[in-house]
């Protein structure tokens, strides 16, 4: 008996020794992040920075050639119809334009007085030949003249009346001639201030911007300052054209990184037709497209030129199955995940649909409540333990 059990002494202190070495040689689990598919709502957003701007804003230009005459108004003044918002003096030499312009508005207002005369000399002449028509007409009723002869007397009253209308449109003509004599002409006398032209303010607002601030000699054209409604700020963000295309008017936008903790929200307006060519910080060019959109809230600090972190949703999926994006990679134009089951990673291709930057709508190669391996390393492989 003893001899037995002394013959299987060493067999059993051999396995247990093999038992020993494969538990130490035996891999350890991994430590990992992980997840779990869920049910809900993927948002997809398309986002950008963008700028806040004037909504309409009215650029204010020279209307002739002069000189700036420096103003007390400055940026964030506020401003109404009619007010003077900028004085234009015609430089010296030009004193002698002044003296051309009114005699070119004199000649103009003779030239209409000529022409009325004339027109009511035309219309007495038609008065005239209207009422020989009519007594041209009553002696042919009573037989006492010829047709031909009553015809005679209704070419001349025609005659009278083109002339009536041509003299009528000449009197416009000059007319016309009068005002734009008068409304080039700056002033007159022999003071200064009739050399200076006030230019006076289109509308109610806010200077949001002055472009002129000394003085100096400035061209017919040269914008001096823009003029908007402080309430009346639009966003204007400018994305790829391939992202563009997914934008609708009346999408939703949420504008973030604009200084404030809240997350203000806007509206899509519309998306300019045109885009145009934009060097991109690497160097490359990219074709972008302008999207405008309007604030459904907005704080009183914020103004114009305004830099904004733009979120556009273009789709929201309700009900689907989530996984994050940081579980999943591809190979081969096949997406994969590591799948928790019993505590090791099992490698699971997938497929995916839409997605944004935090999750990813995966169809039935996965159920919820599943566990996932978030930013597997090239420790994990199919089979690997893992612990978490």
């Amino acid at each position: 008996m003893q001899a037995i059990q002394k013959k299987w002494v060493i067999p059993v202190l051999l396995l247990a020794a093999v038992g020993i070495i494969a538990l130490n040689l035996r891999p350890s689990a991994i430590d990992v992040d992980v997840a779990s598919i869920t049910n809900g709502t993927l948002t997809i957003t398309i986002e950008d920075q963008g700028q806040t701007r004037a909504k309409d804003p009215f650029i204010v230009a020279a209307p002739i050639y002069g000189r700036i005459l420096r103003s007390n108004l400055r940026e964030g003044d506020s401003v109404t119809t009619g007010q003077v918002i900028a004085r234009i003096a015609l430089p010296q030499e030009d004193t002698r334009t002044q003296a051309v312009l009114d005699a070119n508005l004199r000649a103009a207002q003779a030239r209409y007085e000529m022409v009325s005369a004339e027109l009511m000399e035309a219309e007495a002449a038609y008065e005239r030949a209207l009422r020989e028509e009519n007594r041209r007409q009553q002696l042919v009723e009573d037989g006492l003249i010829s047709t031909e002869e009553r015809e005679n007397y209704r070419q001349l009253s025609i005659a009278a009346e083109v002339r009536v209308m041509s003299l009528s449109a000449s009197q416009e003509v000059v007319a016309a001639e009068v005002e734009s004599a008068r409304s080039r002409l700056l002033g007159q006398g022999n003071d200064d201030e009739s050399l200076v032209q006030n230019l006076l303010s289109p509308v109610d607002g806010t200077i949001f911007r002055l472009f002129e601030r000394n003085e100096r000699i400035l061209n017919a054209g040269t914008p001096l300052m823009s003029i908007s409604d402080h309430d009346e700020l639009e966003i204007i963000v400018d994305l790829l054209t391939q992202d563009a295309v997914r934008v609708q008017a009346g999408d939703r936008m949420l504008v973030s990184g604009w200084g404030g903790d809240e997350v203000l929200e806007a509206e899509v307006s519309y998306i300019e037709p045109e885009a145009f060519t934009k060097i991109s910080a690497l160097g490359v060019e990219e074709q972008r497209v302008n999207v405008i959109a309007e604030f459904t809230d907005r704080p009183e600090n914020l103004g114009g030129g305004y830099r904004i972190e733009a979120s556009i949703i273009v789709d929201e999926l309700d009900g689907v199955l989530l996984i994050p994006t940081s579980a999943i990679f591809q190979q081969n134009n096949i997406w994969y995940t590591y799948v928790v089951e019993d505590g090791t990673a099992m490698l699971r291709a997938i497929e995916i649909g839409q997605r944004n930057q935090e999750f990813a709508q995966v169809s039935g190669q996965l159920q919820a409540g599943e566990t996932v391996i978030l930013y597997p390393s090239d420790l994990i492989n199919n089979g690997v333990p893992v612990d978490f």
